[in-house]
């Protein structure tokens, strides 16, 4: 399982926000921040949560060629 640091990076290069990320969860993202901040530990089905709507993200993104 990724962790919630891993899917922030992940999102940052890919260009998609994490309030873009958490909306597609279906999670807040002051609790999302919450988890980034160590001030409270996410369950594993949350994390999950946003791991599959960043892949969800990611496909649906545009390839750019340069």
């Amino acid at each position: 399982m990724e962790s919630i640091h891993t899917i922030r990076a992940r999102a940052k290069a890919h260009k998609i926000t994490m309030a873009a990320v958490c909306e597609a969860a279906g999670i807040q993202q002051s609790q999302v921040s919450r988890w980034l901040s160590g001030t409270v530990e996410p369950l594993w089905t949350s994390v999950n949560q946003l791991n599959i709507a960043l892949n969800k993200l990611i496909e649906e993104s545009p390839v750019i060629v340069d």
